[in-house]
């Protein structure tokens, strides 16, 4: 059997295995409730790997990968703020999983509504974080392309491959909703932690003999490896704080905090989360970490993970390295698309249009998983940069939801007036640190996001110390305080 026939075979044998899963753990789509967040009956180990599934990009097989090669520790950013962000969320999610249960929320928006009282600030929140957040869609997208193309030695074309993949995902998450979406984020997750981590370890032995030596000839071919490099401690520590409060304030955790059958499963899982985050991570990023050093490295360093997977094991590696790639990347994609449908369908088309019952939103949801998902696949096939410089701009931007919503959980005297003119104050010098960067050479190295989020908290604060604050603010509170919850224990 040729390589191109081996590599091809694993990948269509792990599809034949996610599709046969799914189908056995599936349920039938009856409500948007069902659809959205699983009828709140998730127990911890689905999840945590929901959790998992949704966190862990096939991009880190691509554009990170490609920039450990060249930047870097610097990329390693990623193993830091997926672990802060986790505990960050260890400690919401008692108080969104209650207000969820108590007030039947569904949605980041929902939670902006019932904080601070207002559908117009959350149709702006939410369609606002929804742009921020849903370049995710194309990105992960955009990494199947790169990964089927790589793993088939060019054998399936990129915008075949993605299109190929991107249907399926698509299908099953119009078919089966939430549940479809965090079942395959089970499979998909198990995959990537645990084969994932023993394959590219092994890869690292190959390689470079272990870590001792990987970091040895480091050290000889380029030492400027080993630190932050050009870009400087400031950005790099913007960077981190930036992912963090992004990371935890994106729609998709709010939708897998309500996904929960009790608190007490969501904090399980982001307890565990954190530890599949440093192996995955840092196996990943070492691989990648001294490679440039080698003669024959690849022109373009995005397809680098693949091939050094051929050259160390053939084309064997080469397919399971693909599989893995493709297991990050569909567990994300099909987390986002679920939550982006229900996203539109309840905060931005249900709030313009708000005597529209639950049935046809239901509907919407469904269509839009579709549409959602078609526009993504188009967008994809363009010309787009690296895929670690999108993501950081979108957490640059994501991150000044930060305030209105953590803080909000926590202070009763936080209010509209601070929570939208902070929000909008950060957007603003978020987007200007990003696209005018020229702009904002005064703040010495720090990010517009970081500029944003200090400007944006300082507002909140400010506002909530002198305007009156949401009147049904004690009661919120006090809900959370007194609920007793009730605990299964089930882990599916």
């Amino acid at each position: 059997m040729s390589g191109p026939a081996i590599a091809i075979t694993i990948i269509v044998a792990y599809f034949v295995i996610n599709a046969v899963v799914i189908r056995l753990m599936g349920r039938k789509q009856e409500s948007l409730e069902d659809f959205g967040i699983g009828n709140r009956s998730f127990g911890w180990l689905l999840n945590c790997f929901s959790y998992i599934g949704g966190w862990y990009v096939g991009a880190i097989y691509i554009g990170w990968f490609a920039n450990a090669s060249g930047l870097g520790v610097f990329a390693q950013y990623v193993i830091i703020y997926s672990i802060t962000s986790l505990f960050i969320m260890f400690f919401m999610a008692r108080p969104v999983w209650i207000l969820g249960k108590v007030y039947n929320l569904e949605t980041q928006g929902d939670l902006i509504e019932l904080r601070y009282g207002s559908r117009a600030f959350k149709f702006i929140f939410a369609l606002l974080t929804f742009v921020f957040w849903v370049p995710w869609l194309i990105i992960e997208i955009k990494a199947i392309g790169y990964v089927v193309q790589a793993a088939t030695y060019g054998s399936i074309g990129f915008n075949i491959g993605l299109i190929v993949v991107s249907v399926f995902v698509v299908a099953y998450c119009f078919l089966g909703g939430a549940r479809a979406s965090a079942v395959g984020g089970l499979v998909q997750g198990i995959t990537f932690t645990i084969v994932g981590v023993i394959a590219v370890y092994w890869l690292i032995v190959k390689t470079y003999g272990g870590y001792p030596e990987l970091y040895d000839s480091v050290e000889q071919f380029n030492s400027g490896l080993l630190q932050l490099g050009a870009l400087g401690g400031k950005y790099w520590f913007s960077v981190v704080v930036s992912c963090t409060m992004g990371g935890y304030i994106i729609p998709g955790v709010f939708a897998t905090i309500y996904r929960a059958d009790s608190s007490r499963a969501v904090k399980k899982s982001v307890l565990i989360a954190p530890f599949a985050g440093i192996l995955i991570g840092f196996t990943i990023l070492s691989l990648g970490l001294g490679l440039a050093q080698f003669s024959d490295f690849p022109a373009d360093p995005q397809s680098s993970a693949f091939w050094i997977a051929d050259k160390m094991g053939g084309p064997a590696m080469l397919g399971l390295i693909g599989i893995l790639a493709l297991a990050a990347a569909m567990s994300t994609l099909s987390a986002v698309l679920n939550t982006a449908s229900l996203l539109i369908s309840k905060d931005l088309v249900g709030t313009l249009f708000s005597k529209l019952d639950r049935g046809v939103l239901f509907k919407w949801a469904r269509i839009l998983t579709i549409a959602i998902g078609a526009v993504s696949i188009v967008i994809a096939t363009t010309d787009l940069p690296n895929l670690m410089s999108i993501s950081l701009v979108m957490y640059d931007c994501s991150v000044q939801a930060f305030p209105a919503v953590f803080i909000g959980l926590f202070w009763k005297k936080a209010n509209l007036p601070g929570a939208a003119a902070g929000f909008f104050v950060g957007c603003f010098f978020s987007l200007v640190g990003n696209f005018y960067p020229a702009s904002i050479a005064w703040a010495g190295g720090w990010s517009g996001g970081i500029i944003g989020v200090f400007f944006n908290i300082l507002i909140l604060f400010v506002c909530g110390l002198v305007c009156k604050r949401y009147d049904r603010v004690d009661e919120l509170f006090d809900t959370v305080k007194t609920y007793k919850e009730v605990h299964t224990g089930k882990a599916i």
